[in-house]
């Protein structure tokens, strides 16, 4: 195992035991590291429920780790409003100078 692999282990274990103890519930760690849906899905879930600092930074430093593998949803830019129409301008008559009628 090289040392991401190690690193990557780690917080994990750390996920699974502190998801276990703060919020009684349980995580498939075969799962986050496979399935990229259910890893952003959890990680999500996971991120709105923790009221603790720590927990939180666990989450942003696993969702970082994951991030290749996670499925990331494509941004849309918003569609730029369409400009009406330009009237033409109609043409001034200067026959008479700039204030003539």
């Amino acid at each position: 195992m090289s040392e991401a692999e190690i690193e990557l282990a780690r917080l994990l274990a750390r996920f699974k035991l502190q998801v276990k103890r703060t919020l009684g519930r349980s995580v498939n760690l075969t799962a986050m590291t496979s399935d990229p849906a259910y890893a952003k899905a959890t990680l999500d879930e996971i991120e709105e429920l923790a009221d603790d600092e720590a927990f939180l930074l666990l989450v942003i430093c696993l969702r970082e780790k994951l991030a290749p593998a996670a499925v990331v949803e494509p941004v849309v830019p918003a569609p730029a409003p369409e400009a009406a129409p330009a009237r033409p301008q109609a043409m001034r008559d200067y026959r008479f100078g700039a204030r003539g009628g």
